[in-house]
């Protein structure tokens, strides 16, 4: 059988290690990623109620295409928070915020912004939900499709919470690593694509194993995750995915399974979204996805059988 070739081959149980991995990052990340977010979304709304002298921020009244935000352009339409197109040069049809607030909390996100130049990825989010959600904040950090309808860190996978944490200042301040340029955290990000995209689901035993070292840097970082449980829970599963016999099981694969169908969803979303000339590579890339997904819903489909007949084989054992 087609699976347990698979099941046989050390290159394919190397691979699903590597995507097993990323699952246990991203339960240890979430809690802590979850934290900062409403830490730094009360600062936000903390820091409005000062500079504006209001004792409640609430909206949900704006949209983002016609929100004024409270910077001025200088110049002829240069934003002075470096943002390309932003809505501080096209006035015509902005309208302040009612409440005093979501001016000031767009202002935010963009001052946030690590990328230079500063490019929140506001399809994620949904402006009305500012003062009320904290992750609706925080998704603008998301520069990927994808995570428009996400409302926790729990809906999150593991490049979603990276994503945040790499493109987004008040992060920063919580994690050791220098997150400018080459980076522990953006490389592990950029695994999910080397995982998940590849056509072979194989992968030799020193890449698999570099993959989750690295993912154990991660949640090793000296500021916080160091001293949380669930990031140094997430490192012991980390550690025996890399240091046991790593053994196939329907449990682990569905879990596995479940990644790779939010990957295939998120470029589906992607390639939708993409010019004539990207969309040629991302939908290779989408069908390889596609196939993969495929291939590994039957590989779950013959474990289970597998673990029906031993249960059944056990229980005639057991009666005789």
């Amino acid at each position: 059988m087609a699976h347990q070739l698979h099941l046989e081959k050390e290159k394919y149980r190397q691979w699903a290690k590597a995507g097993l991995g990323l699952g246990y990052s991203k339960e240890g990340l979430a809690p802590f990623c979850d934290d900062v977010a409403k830490q730094q979304h009360k600062d936000i709304l903390d820091n409005i109620k000062q500079t504006k002298n209001i004792s409640t921020v609430t909206c949900g009244q704006c949209a983002l295409k016609t929100l004024k935000p409270d910077h001025l352009k200088i110049g002829k339409n240069q934003c002075p928070l470096g943002q390309v197109n932003c809505n501080c040069c096209y006035t015509s049809g902005k309208i302040a915020c009612p409440n005093n607030a979501c001016g000031a909390i767009y202002d935010d996100i963009i001052t946030n912004h690590a990328s230079s130049p500063p490019a929140p990825y506001w399809k994620n989010t949904q402006t009305q939900q500012w003062t009320g959600d904290p992750w609706s904040i925080a998704k603008c950090f998301i520069n990927a499709p994808g995570y428009d309808q996400k409302t926790s860190s729990a809906d999150i996978d593991c490049s979603g919470l990276l994503h945040v944490i790499i493109n987004n200042k008040y992060f920063h301040n919580h994690i050791q690593c220098n997150l400018a340029g080459a980076n522990v955290f953006s490389k592990v990000r950029q695994y999910r694509n080397e995982i998940f995209h590849s056509g072979t689901m194989e992968l030799e035993k020193a890449v698999a194993n570099n993959y989750i070292d690295d993912m154990i840097a991660v949640l090793k970082d000296g500021k916080e995750l160091i001293n949380r449980k669930d990031a140094q829970d997430a490192v012991t599963k980390l550690e025996e995915l890399k240091n046991k016999d790593f053994v196939v099981t329907t449990e682990n694969m569905e879990k596995v399974l479940g990644d790779v169908r939010e990957e295939t969803g998120n470029l589906r979303k992607l390639t939708g979204l993409a010019t004539k000339d990207d969309r040629v590579n991302l939908k290779r890339k989408l069908s390889a996805v596609e196939s993969l997904m495929s291939e590994l819903k039957e590989v779950v489909k013959r474990l289970k059988i597998d673990d029906s007949a031993l249960k059944n084989n056990r229980s005639t054992k057991s009666q005789n």
